[in-house]
């Protein structure tokens, strides 16, 4: 755990917090002093998770705080960024945490395939609106929870329209495409303040693929009960590459057990039309 050094006062969000690595970050930052909001898709469950972790971090009910956020839903996200920016000015750190997998092709009410949606248009549209939130802060930072389990990447196919789906290359795909994401970010914000870093949990032993069936997602969570660490753990790479004072103005990284790892896949001929074409889908096209 970080030392309690870390400075507080600070403003933190966190999607994907009701449970899992998203709760153990939000308890880690609580615990530093910070305020948290935990966005969530259920407004009940991230209320319950705020007590909980509240009460157990020894902090004010005040310090940890819930807002209703459904990032598949780019309404939902547009009324949630605002509502953060309305209530407190300012955002010194984002934590991009939410995540799915499906075994089966799955589509939100505005025809966006579910994965993709989830894991990627969801985190980008989110980071965009909070930009001038996060300017406000005190060198913010945006951290984007990646996987080693990544690849299959088609930027002509993102939501598996022509490739016959499949659940695992899907969620493989969503994590190359948001750590793409992050470094186009880092590039574009060098002189505002606001850092943009990925982060890998490690195998956690989380219910991300609780939707997911079939032999695959059955041997995920064979190997999950012998070999998978616990959210808390998951949760420590992450929380440190959002909190740590030695990571100020570190930018562009991708980082697993709190060391930086080489990711060779960072050319701007792949970051640009991913960029271009979440934009595209944000704006209806």
């Amino acid at each position: 755990m970080i030392g309690m050094d870390t400075p507080s006062g600070k403003i933190a969000v966190v999607t994907g917090a009701t449970g899992g690595i998203g709760r153990e970050i939000a308890r880690g930052m609580a615990g530093m002093g910070m305020t948290v909001v935990i966005g969530a898709r259920s407004l009940e469950r991230g209320e319950a998770a705020a007590r909980e972790i509240a009460n157990s971090s020894a902090v004010a009910p005040t310090a940890v705080t819930a807002m209703e956020v459904d990032v598949t839903d780019l309404a939902s996200i547009r009324a949630f960024a605002s509502a953060v920016a309305t209530r407190f000015g300012k955002l010194d750190v984002l934590v991009n945490n939410a995540g799915v997998w499906f075994t089966d092709r799955r589509e939100t009410p505005s025809g966006v395939e579910l994965t993709f949606a989830t894991n990627v248009l969801g985190p980008h549209l989110l980071t965009e609106l909070l930009l001038p939130t996060l300017r406000a802060g005190d060198h913010a930072r945006v951290v984007n929870m990646v996987s080693g389990f990544s690849g299959d990447y088609d930027v002509t196919d993102l939501q598996f329209r022509r490739r016959p789906f499949d659940g695992g290359k899907a969620y493989a795909q969503s994590k190359r495409a948001l750590s793409l994401l992050t470094w186009g970010l880092a590039a574009r914000t060098p002189e505002t303040g606001v850092t943009a870093n990925a982060a890998e949990p490690g195998f956690v032993r989380t219910g991300f693929n609780r939707n997911a069936s079939g032999f695959r997602a059955s041997m995920i969570n064979f190997s999950a009960r012998l070999f998978a660490v616990s959210p808390a753990k998951g949760a420590d790479t992450p929380l440190w590459v959002a909190t740590a004072p030695e990571l100020a103005g570190v930018t562009g990284q991708r980082f697993a057990a709190r060391k930086v790892k080489p990711d060779a896949f960072r050319d701007p001929a792949e970051i640009a039309p991913l960029e271009q074409a979440c934009l595209a889908l944000e704006r209806g096209a």
